[in-house]
């Protein structure tokens, strides 16, 4: 039997945590895909001869950023710019 829908707050409440462990999981990918990329490009920097191996690397570190970014590009959007705590 499905679970009953909760009320209005509960369920902004549960977006916002969505939200958040969506931004908390693209800071993860996203450091480790800039680490992988530095790595990739210094280690090819020092060893020329394995430059293949290195430019994987570099690809990898690529597409881990783009994942990163593809997390949390709606994210921006789904922020409310307006304080509901303001009394008009």
């Amino acid at each position: 039997m499905a679970r009953p829908r909760g009320t209005a707050a509960e369920r902004e409440r549960e977006a916002k945590e969505q939200s958040q462990r969506k931004a908390k999981l693209s800071v993860r990918v996203g450091g480790l895909g800039i680490v992988v990329l530095f790595v990739s490009g210094f280690g090819a920097w020092l060893l020329p001869e394995d430059i293949l191996v290195f430019l994987g690397g570099m690809i990898l570190g690529i597409l881990l950023v783009l994942v990163a970014l593809s997390l949390v590009w709606g994210f921006a959007g789904r922020l409310r710019l307006d304080d509901e705590t303001k009394v008009l």
